[in-house]
């Protein structure tokens, strides 16, 4: 998914949804020449509603968009964007270590998801056959690098985060933005609960723990010719697991290393 830095996009796995961006055409692009829209939410409609029905009209709109395309984008959502660029810039920071430095911190366990994960270590894709996905990943694996951080507070896995006199201020600014992230994801969630005609507190006590997964994506440059051959991608088609995923995204060329913070 391209996006500018205006707006966030949202997608809710509400049905099963996947999507290839083009290498250089963003997505808004591509939408206005298709019958692929992605609608439009200002969400400060709902964030500054004087009444119950102001935000039943905004959660309508937001779960038409889930339901009808999959995803959304989400608008005047309450981040600031000095608080988005930061995290940008400290997982730039991050990215830019040297690959022995950030194989120390690689994820030990799969069920984890927390951890550095390296270039061609992974084969994102709508599969379920183990098979299947070994024989993709040995073929055709992503090129991408990701850094996954969880809870910090969690007893059985731990983040792993790089010394900080390598990346000064990683640890807490992720921490932070990862809080920032939980509490939009509530008031997303609050919009959705009642488009969907529930309580407006229905979502709460099923996110509280906050068993969430901020994850840090590096694309660093690939000729593209490689990206030609059969199978290859940045990543693979797939569909995000739980409940909801937050996208932030730069804007990026086709020489540019991007560094995208999902939650």
């Amino acid at each position: 998914m391209l996006a500018t830095r205006r707006f966030l996009p949202a997608a809710l796995r509400l049905r099963r949804a996947a999507w290839q961006r083009p290498a250089i055409r963003s997505l808004a692009t591509l939408a206005e020449e298709s019958s692929f829209k992605i609608p439009l939410i200002d969400f400060s409609k709902f964030l500054e509603a004087g009444s119950k029905a102001e935000k039943r009209n905004t959660a309508d709109e937001i779960v038409s968009g889930f339901r009808n395309v999959g995803f959304i984008y989400l608008d005047k959502h309450g981040i600031p964007e000095s608080v988005v660029q930061k995290a940008f810039a400290q997982s730039a920071e991050f990215f830019r270590l040297p690959a022995e430095v950030k194989s120390k911190l690689e994820w030990e366990d799969p069920r984890s998801n927390r951890g550095y994960v390296k270039i061609g270590r992974e084969r994102v894709t709508q599969s379920a056959d183990a098979n299947e996905i070994a024989q993709l990943r040995a073929k055709a694996p992503d090129f991408k690098e990701s850094m996954e951080i969880g809870r910090d507070w969690d007893k059985t896995w731990k983040n792993r985060w790089p010394e900080e006199k390598l990346v000064p201020q990683f640890k807490p600014t992720m921490l932070s933005f990862f809080q920032t992230c939980h509490e939009l994801h509530v008031l997303v969630m609050r919009a959705i609960a009642l488009g969907l005609d529930l309580e407006e507190n229905f979502f709460d006590d099923q996110i509280n723990e906050q068993f969430h997964n901020l994850r840090l994506l590096s694309y660093p440059s690939i000729r593209t010719n490689l990206l030609r051959q059969e199978g290859q991608a940045r990543a693979g088609a797939h569909s995000d697991y739980g409940t909801l995923t937050l996208l932030f995204q730069d804007s990026v060329s086709r020489r540019s290393r991007s560094a995208e913070p999902s939650y």
